[in-house]
C-alpha cells in the first residue's frame, strides 16, 4: 500500500445552535451570533482506495504532506522520523505533521479493521471520568454558578472555569476571577472537582507576582490544578510560582515535543502535564510522552478540546493512576463534532471505550450545505 495523495478540504454546513453557541466573544463572533458552520479536513489517500481522515488542515499541511507521497502508512515511525529531521527546523512543521500523524492513524484503523485504542494495545479499562470544560459560557459569577449546576446534575464530577481577566485588568479583573471561582464552589459543594484555566484571558501577559496573588485567593477552594497562570515557555517563572503556590499547577498545551516536556519533568515544574495532539506531532509523539511521564509518576491529562475523540483512544490504553481524567470542551465538541455521523460523549460523566475504526469518525453528507 502506498500513499497517492493529501487533499485539503473545506466542509459549509447550517448555522450552530444550542450548546454549539458562545456566550462570550469568540472567534470574532459576538454572543449568540450564528453563521453558516465551515471545517477543514485533511485526508490521506492511498493506492489501495482506503483513507485517512483528520479535522484541521491548511495550505501548510497540503505542502507538508506531499513528503508523505509513495510512503508506506504502515511505517507511521519511518514517516515521523523523515518529517521531523528535515533541514528546517521541525517546530516550525509540528501543526502540519501532528494533523498527518493523526490522519495516519486513522488509516491505519481502517485499513486493520480496528480502533486507534486497539492499535495502541488495547483499553485496560472500562471508563474514564470526564471533566466538564466550560469555554464559552458566560463567566458572570451567578451565571457561571447556575451553568455548573446544570452540568452537574448531568453527572459530571469535574469541572474548569476559564478566567476571564489577567493582570492587565487590575484588581477588579482579580476581584471578578476569584469571585467566580468561588461562586462555581458555593454552587457544587466540597465533592466536585473545580480546575481553573487562565488561558482565556491571555495569561501569557501575567507577572510571576500576579501569578501568586491570584494562587492565593483562589487556595480556599481546594482547586484540583491551576492551569496556565503564565507564559507557557516561562519555566524559571513557573518554579518561582511553584515554590509560593499550594495549588498543584498544569500546563503544556502549547508546548512542542516530548524533550520539552522532559525539561520541565526534570524540573518539576508542574502536577499535571497536558500535552495537545495537534501541537506536539500527533499520536506517535505523544505516546512516546506518555511512557515518559508515567516513568516519573507525573500524570498526563492531555489538553483536548478540539482534539478529544483522538485523545481518548490513548487515554484508555493508560491506567487511572497515569491519567486519571478526560477533557471534555462542551460547547467545542458540540461544534467540532458538527459533520460526523455520531457525536462522542461522556455518558453520565464518564468516557466510554472509543469504537473504530481508525478514531471511529465519518462524514455525513446530508450535514453538508
Amino acid at each position: 500500500m502506498e500513499i497517492t495523495e493529501i487533499r485539503v478540504f473545506e466542509l459549509e454546513g447550517a448555522p450552530r445552535e444550542g450548546v454549539a453557541l458562545y456566550e462570550i466573544d469568540r472567534g470574532g463572533l459576538a454572543p449568540g451570533e450564528v453563521s453558516p458552520y465551515r471545517q477543514t479536513f485533511t485526508e490521506i489517500v492511498t493506492d489501495e482506495g482506503v483513507s485517512g481522515l483528520c479535522p484541521g488542515g491548511s495550505a501548510a499541511v497540503k505542502a507538508f504532506g506531499q513528503n508523505l507521497i509513495g510512503e508506506d502508512p504502515a511505517c507511521y515511525e519511518a514517516i515521523w522520523e523523515k518529517l521531523t529531521t528535515r533541514p528546517h527546523s521541525p517546530t516550525r512543521n509540528l501543526s502540519a505533521l501532528s494533523v498527518l500523524d493523526l490522519a495516519l492513524w486513522d488509516l491505519l484503523g481502517k485499513v486493520r479493521g480496528e480502533s486507534v485504542c486497539r492499535l495502541l494495545g488495547g483499553h485496560v479499562r472500562d471508563r474514564v471520568r470526564a471533566y466538564a470544560g466550560m469555554l464559552g459560557f458566560d463567566t458572570d459569577p451567578d451565571n457561571a454558578a447556575e451553568r455548573s449546576a446544570e452540568w452537574v446534575d448531568k453527572g459530571f464530577t469535574a469541572l474548569k472555569w476559564y478566567l476571564p481577566f489577567n493582570e492587565e485588568a487590575g484588581k477588579a479583573g482579580l476581584r471578578h476571577n476569584v469571585e467566580l471561582v468561588g461562586a462555581v464552589r458555593d454552587e457544587v459543594g466540597p465533592d466536585v472537582d473545580i480546575m481553573v484555566d487562565c488561558i482565556l484571558s491571555n495569561s501569557s501577559r501575567n507577572s510571576v507576582l500576579y501569578a501568586i496573588e491570584l494562587a492565593k485567593q483562589l487556595e480556599e477552594f481546594d482547586l484540583t490544578w491551576l492551569e496556565e497562570p503564565l507564559n507557557p515557555d516561562d519555566f524559571d517563572a513557573y518554579e518561582q510560582l511553584g515554590q509560593n503556590c499550594s495549588i498543584p499547577l498544569a500546563f503544556g498545551e502549547r508546548l512542542p515535543t516530548r524533550r520539552v516536556f522532559a525539561q520541565a519533568i526534570d524540573r518539576s515544574l508542574v502536577s499535571v502535564l497536558q500535552p495537545e495532539l495537534f501541537v506536539i506531532g500527533g499520536m506517535t509523539e505523544l505516546r512516546k510522552l506518555a511512557v515518559l511521564a508515567s516513568t516519573h509518576s507525573v500524570p498526563m491529562i492531555p489538553h483536548a478540546n478540539e482534539s478529544c475523540r483522538h485523545a481518548m483512544h490513548l487515554l484508555f490504553t493508560l491506567p487511572t493512576r497515569f491519567s486519571p481524567l478526560g477533557e471534555w470542551g462542551v460547547k467545542i465538541n458540540h461544534n467540532v463534532q458538527y459533520f460526523y455521523r455520531d457525536f462522542y460523549a461522556p455518558v453520565d460523566g464518564y468516557f466510554n471505550v472509543p469504537n473504530g475504526p481508525g478514531f471511529g469518525y465519518e462524514i455525513d453528507p446530508d450535514k453538508i450545505v
